[in-house]
């Protein structure tokens, strides 16, 4: 157990929720996935900067209903073992997710199992419709809002613990106290965190809390 841990931060993609993500889910359900794959090209060949790609995916989604989106997210396969492990952890620890995924998903998650915040990409709505992202996470900054996020509760860095699985929760394992790579997604991940789990079952994080 670790004593001195007052805060746990989880990612949302692939560690709270199963599958390739909220921003893949909703291309999958509106059918835009084709269509937005020249935007991660993009991205990861250094082209764009993540916000760009962020706004030009969510171009592709103007107009839609919220509700339909909702629709979709709220379908998401959560992480085997999720139901029992937030509410141990939260009756011990104040517990957050922050995620360049979507905050619209990340929400329903926090209302669900009341959690203490949310942090992510935030989607814009007007008069029922989406009509863009206010980019609030981006690729490295995941460190620096788990301090802010912190600060708010009087909690140090130190005492904080952070969950991921991906390269964007690098910077929130260097400003933790102590930090878990969660069936990580590569050998970088893996060797950035204290300890690694693999198995898709959040129960096996427990032991370390």
């Amino acid at each position: 157990m670790n004593r001195d841990i007052k805060l746990i931060a989880f990612d949302l993609d692939g560690v709270l929720v199963d599958g390739g993500g909220s921003w893949i889910q909703v291309h999958k359900g509106l059918g835009t996935l084709e269509l937005s794959e020249k935007n991660s090209i993009d991205y990861y060949s250094g082209k764009i900067t993540f916000e760009q790609w962020a706004k030009r995916d969510v171009e592709l989604w103007k107009g839609t209903d919220e509700d339909k989106l909702k629709d979709i997210l709220y379908k998401s396969t959560l992480m085997e073992g999720i139901d029992e492990a937030l509410p141990i952890l939260k009756k011990k620890y104040k517990v957050i997710i922050i995620s360049g995924g979507l905050k619209m998903l990340a929400d329903h998650l926090m209302e669900k199992f009341g959690l203490d915040a949310a942090f992510g990409n935030e989607l814009i709505v007007r008069r029922g419709k989406i009509a863009g992202i206010r980019h609030i996470v981006d690729f490295n900054d995941k460190g620096k809002i788990l301090k802010q996020a912190a600060a708010c509760y009087d909690i140090l860095p130190k005492e904080c613990a952070a969950i991921g699985d991906y390269l964007n929760d690098v910077p929130m394992f260097k400003t933790a106290g102590f930090s878990i790579a969660f069936n990580p997604k590569n050998d970088e991940v893996a060797m950035n965190a204290t300890e690694v789990v693999y198995g898709k079952d959040l129960r096996r994080i427990l032991k370390y809390f």
